[in-house]
């Protein structure tokens, strides 16, 4: 049943979601201290509900990667969520996108395996490289937010489309590709996947992301990074972030 899946999938009743859901990867709660009046723990690591001026919404700790996201965002069918924004982080293409900034999606290329087991088809058209799209309201909800919160910092705002991948690796091998020929100004892991299975369920999605890496750059996740740009990242993320997804899904 729909509620056997929420539970043995966010591992908490149904009745424990709000109407309006953050979803992201692996970032501690903690980033939400500096906004939230209250944090309350519903499942251990996982599932929380935040109090954001006078509102409550639900952050859930999907885990990383399209299928174990891809899964949170069906269980949600099983709940009351009907709108959600996932945040996480960003790999940054383009010479003027540095470590910290603030990136809205509006389109993401399919690269996962997840998105092929959305179709009603058990052998669907192949869906790789296929654009997966943001709720547009919403979308545009969010960049409102971002905007205001990001000019009280100075922290530059991006735009654009992003590839989603399965392969952290792979992704060094084709990222010329992504840049010339799908126009991409970032590569992450999980919005295609979440784009199509909120659709497919009715609920409006959208997504504000944080540039943690410059791959072209020599500056990935795996070297080249300084500590002053992950120490202004991890800033911006409690100071600016954190306001701008709130403030998107409550529309405050």
């Amino acid at each position: 049943s729909p509620d056997d899946v929420v539970r043995g999938t966010l591992r908490c009743e149904p009745n424990t979601i709000r109407p309006k859901v953050v979803v992201m990867p692996n970032w501690s709660v903690d980033i939400f201290t500096h906004v939230a009046t209250n944090i309350t723990e519903i499942v251990q690591g996982s599932v929380y509900q935040l109090e954001y001026r006078g509102q409550l919404v639900s952050l859930v700790r999907s885990g990383i990667g399209a299928p174990q996201t891809g899964d949170v965002i069906l269980a949600l069918a099983g709940t009351a969520c009907e709108e959600l924004v996932f945040t996480g982080s960003v790999g940054g293409l383009g010479s003027d996108i540095q470590i910290g900034d603030l990136l809205v999606v509006e389109q993401s290329f399919c690269g996962d395996g997840f998105s092929r087991y959305l179709d009603k088809e058990v052998s669907p058209g192949d869906c790789f490289l296929q654009p997966a799209e943001p709720d547009r309201d919403l979308t545009e909800r969010i960049q409102t937010r971002a905007m205001e919160t990001c000019g009280d910092r100075s922290v530059p705002l991006h735009r654009g489309a992003v590839f989603s991948t399965d392969s952290i690796l792979a992704q060094f091998f084709r990222l010329d590709y992504l840049v010339n020929e799908l126009q991409c100004i970032g590569v992450e892991m999980e919005t295609a996947a979440v784009f199509r299975a909120a659709k497919l369920l009715g609920i409006r999605a959208g997504a504000l992301l944080q540039v943690s890496d410059l791959p072209q750059q020599g500056r990935s996740i795996y070297a080249g990074r300084t500590e002053e740009e992950m120490e202004l990242r991890r800033s911006i993320r409690k100071e600016v972030l954190a306001q701008a997804v709130l403030g998107s899904v409550l529309a405050l």
